[in-house]
């Protein structure tokens, strides 16, 4: 009889830079606070609805310059405005990150 060793697999870590998790709270707390669904705030912003529901995770997610665009886009903001509010609401994150582990 063979007995195969299953190794215990580590944990992930994942870098999380606290630029992406500003931009994602800021359009979750200001933007999705009164969503009646994921999917309806994504068809009113151009988005499928899995981006919506990554924007909404604790940590935020690393989103795409041009998924961001495009969300700036049907708010009618500039992108250089959008980061501005950003900047104010959470101050500059520079370059600053944390791991978590998944």
């Amino acid at each position: 009889m063979i007995l195969h060793n299953k190794l215990k697999e580590e944990p992930k870590k994942i870098k999380v830079f606290l630029v992406d998790q500003h931009v994602c709270n800021f359009i979750k707390e200001e933007w999705m606070k009164n969503i009646k669904s994921f999917r309806e705030w994504s068809r009113q912003h151009g988005v499928h609805e899995e981006i919506s529901r990554k924007i909404n995770q604790k940590e935020g997610y690393k989103i795409p310059v041009s998924t961001l665009k495009t969300i700036c886009f049907y708010r009618n903001i500039t992108m250089y405005d959008f980061f501005n509010l950003v900047e104010k609401k959470y101050g500059d994150a520079q370059d600053k990150f944390y791991y978590i582990e998944k």
